[in-house]
């Protein structure tokens, strides 16, 4: 079976890789919007997150008095992904627990990733099932995406980031181990407006928990691109010094909080699923050409 699947429209298309049921391109005619996998710095480009978001205290989690690995954003990245069905424009993919997983979160799950591509439109459906017949999921999902920054311009301070809805300047400043700290910084905006530059994120992730925002757009001179994640409570915004990204992360759970830890299946962000249930977590992108 192949490790990538295309799919088109138009002048559009979208490859996504089985493995974790990874978007690992997005181009619309000649516009490679998505940051190449495998560059120098990050080498992914736009994994899911499941079970968990952010970095887990000591890269732990507690469930039921026991304790299991689990690597930053969870572990949905490391498994392979059967191709359900798949057309010019569609792709479903469904992966669900086993021995591996078990090592790390010992519940019953399955998870089915929808790919649709309509020119100039991308969309992303999550859907996780608690495949138990006894035992509440708990979970906290999300999807990292890295697009180019700067697009079709050499000035990364020609970019700004447009907030939906009015936000709160304070945002948390993260630890050395990506936990979540009580102290805040304030960052400026313009509005809804977030002017860009790599100064921002010298300090790791801008954090927006418990956001207003369901929409982020990415607007230059010349582009824009816009998220929008209606089932989302939290952004996180992430960019490397003198990497030429900048990753929009709309997600249900964060990272722990540093000095606190709780139990996984306490964490009062998570979706807990009832069994047999299934709950959607939608992801959509748009790129829109500004007109000279």
């Amino acid at each position: 079976m192949y490790d990538t699947v295309v799919i088109r429209s138009g002048a559009a298309q979208a490859v996504v890789n089985r493995k974790g049921a990874e978007l690992i391109g997005w181009q619309v005619g000649a516009n490679d919007l998505l940051w190449p996998r495998g560059s120098q710095g990050w080498n992914r480009t736009c994994p899911l997150m499941f079970p968990s978001c952010g970095s887990s205290e000591s890269s732990l989690v507690e469930i039921k008095g026991q304790y299991y690995p689990m690597p930053v954003h969870g572990f949905i990245g490391m498994q392979e992904f059967d191709v359900v069905s798949s057309s010019e424009g569609e792709v479903i993919l469904e992966a669900s627990d086993d021995e591996f997983t078990k090592t790390m979160f010992p519940f019953h799950f399955s998870c089915t990733v929808k790919f649709k591509v309509v020119d100039s439109q991308l969309s992303i459906d999550v859907s996780v099932k608690n495949t138990s017949h006894t035992a509440f999921l708990p979970y906290s999902i999300g999807i990292h995406p890295g697009f180019r920054w700067p697009l079709m311009s050499s000035r990364k301070d020609s970019w700004q980031l447009e907030f939906e809805k009015s936000e709160s300047p304070l945002v948390p400043c993260i630890s050395s181990q990506g936990l979540i700290r009580g102290e805040q910084r304030k960052i400026s905006f313009h509005w809804r407006c977030l002017h860009l530059n790599e100064s921002l994120f010298q300090n790791d992730a801008l954090c927006f928990l418990n956001a207003n925002s369901r929409r982020l757009s990415l607007v230059g001179e010349k582009a824009t691109i816009r998220v929008d994640a209606p089932d989302a409570r939290h952004w996180v915004v992430w960019s490397l010094p003198q990497q030429d990204f900048l990753a929009l992360e709309p997600c249900t759970g964060h990272g722990d909080m540093e000095g606190r830890r709780i139990p996984f299946d306490e964490r009062e962000y998570n979706v807990n699923l009832a069994p047999g249930d299934e709950q959607q977590f939608r992801v959509r992108f748009e790129f829109l050409q500004h007109e000279d």
